[in-house]
């Protein structure tokens, strides 16, 4: 088996099953962590036939998947399920089906490439520069709705504000991001939905095209008139002697992993952020006293399961827990499970802002694949929250019920209802 082939459901062998758990019902979406507690105990590593992957969910098998990306491997590990209809043609330089330029989906020597290249677009001193168009992006948001005295937090501002901030930083008009969402969705069905009808796949795979279009368009125009934007960072990049420059296919291919990874995960963050301060009284007294708002983040990560979880591809036969995983398999790591392990974290289920190690926690992977993107991701969270903290006195959620779309990697709430004043 050649590294990058991955084979789900045909492997043989032992597969201890864990029957209790389904990443994809609704109840297991909503609140998985008693279920998956017991799993801990019980069969930390686990197949999953409707996913065809074994299932990681102990922190310490987790930390050693991510410390070995030459056993446990990104490339190949995120493939299109769906295939490409016969009667559609892939232009020339389309990242489609394989999405391998893409940072998260390379490794070794490739990954080290990419990586060297883009980091300095994701300095922090970089980052930094973008804090003043976010905070304008968050305050003309609650102008819109705080009149009211109430909102839906999801679809006004949550996942408007980081839309409209990945719009911003790669060079996007901002009217723009209303397209990110759909472009997102018919990236992640693909991505995750084998079995799809001809009629509907056929319509995603148009969409998608014509988004690689749309970005290919975008990066050729910056390729003529360099902006000041991240689009036009990477192409400024200076590789080092002998490393080849980035090339506009995986230009295109991140810029679009970028708005996929960075619009769904930071909409959940601030989402769950603030249904926990709601649920934990403290929204009040962050608001007076902003010294632990980036505890409250990371505390926040820890414990939300903003990405459930993500895939690797075993390239040699392996064992974890005790489970034989042979070459080519697929792994599906719950970071969101290590980071409540008890094993790790004392009393995992409390919110807890004295918590010495919370910081260890795996919400933005590790390793050599960790989250390139983190450091915005931060910034865009804390300056979200401290706009509503500024804005929207005694804040309280109306629908402590949350519903998610349903999907096994990131189930973005469908909704949150707030309202605020006296």
């Amino acid at each position: 088996m050649e590294k990058g082939q991955a084979t789900t459901g045909t492997e043989t062998g032992d597969r201890p099953e864990f029957p209790e758990f389904d990443p994809l019902v609704p109840d297991h979406i909503r609140d998985p962590w008693p279920i998956l507690a017991r799993a801990r105990r019980e069969q930390p590593v686990f197949w999953i036939p409707s996913l065809g992957m074994h299932c990681v969910t102990k922190y310490s098998d987790i930390k050693a998947i991510l410390a070995d990306s030459e056993t446990f491997s990104n490339a190949g590990a995120n493939v299109m399920r769906v295939p490409v209809p016969d009667d559609i043609e892939i232009p020339p330089g389309c990242p489609f089906p394989s999405v391998g330029d893409g940072l998260a989906n390379q490794d070794g020597d490739d990954h080290f490439r990419l990586r060297r290249l883009m980091q300095p677009a994701f300095g922090r001193r970089r980052v930094a520069s973008y804090a003043d168009q976010i905070r304008g992006i968050a305050d003309e948001l609650i102008d819109e709705f705080e009149p009211n005295g109430s909102a839906d937090l999801v679809v006004e501002f949550a996942n408007e504000l980081a839309m409209q901030t990945i719009a911003v930083v790669l060079g996007f008009k901002r009217e723009d991001s209303h397209e990110f969402r759909a472009w997102t969705n018919q990236f992640l069905y693909l991505l995750s939905s084998p079995g799809m009808d001809q009629e509907e796949a056929r319509r995603l795979w148009v969409g998608l095209i014509e988004w690689y279009k749309h970005i290919e368009a975008l990066v050729q125009s910056r390729r003529e008139t360099p902006a000041d934007d991240l689009i036009s960072d990477l192409m400024a990049a200076e590789p080092p002697e002998g490393v080849k420059p980035l090339t506009d296919s995986e230009i295109i291919a991140n810029v679009i992993a970028f708005i996929v990874a960075g619009t769904d995960t930071t909409a959940i963050l601030i989402t769950q952020t603030v249904r926990r301060l709601h649920e934990e009284g403290l929204w009040q007294a962050l608001r007076e006293d902003r010294d632990g708002i980036e505890a409250v983040i990371e505390e926040s990560l820890r414990l939300t399961g903003v990405v459930r979880g993500l895939n690797r591809v075993v390239t040699k036969d392996t064992e974890l827990s005790g489970v034989r995983i042979p070459a080519g398999s697929v792994i599906y790591w719950m970071g969101s499970s290590a980071n409540r392990d008890e094993e790790k974290f004392e009393n995992p289920a409390k919110f807890d802002l004295q918590r010495k190690n919370t910081h260890e926690h795996v919400a933005f992977s590790g390793g050599r694949h960790f989250c390139i993107g983190a450091p915005l991701a931060r910034l865009e969270s804390k300056i979200g929250l401290n706009a509503l903290l500024d804005r929207l006195p005694n804040l309280r959620v109306t629908e402590p019920e949350v519903e998610f779309h349903p999907s096994f990697i990131t189930p973005t709430p469908k909704r949150l209802l707030i309202e605020w004043g006296a």
